[in-house]
């Protein structure tokens, strides 16, 4: 599993396992070090990109860091 998070201090690393039948919801693992490991209901984040087009984030609620489309807002910029 690999953490799904930019990069971050805290230590805490989250991998999205399964989205689940519940609207809105998904089953993430959290872990921290190599042996505290907890499974996890989470609600999707709700934050949308700017723009007509806008991509949801591929994250939880309340994350730390950036969005995931965040990421991908940088990589355009710095090809222009």
């Amino acid at each position: 599993m690999q953490c799904q998070l930019s990069a971050h201090d805290d230590g805490k690393h989250h991998g999205l396992l399964a989205e689940l039948d519940d609207f809105g919801t998904a089953l993430w693992l959290r872990w921290h070090g190599r042996t505290e490991v907890d499974l996890m209901v989470l609600p999707d984040c709700g934050v949308v990109a700017p723009g007509l087009d806008g991509e949801g984030c591929c994250l939880f609620a309340s994350h730390t860091e950036q969005h995931t489309w965040e990421d991908l807002l940088e990589a355009a910029s710095c090809t222009n």
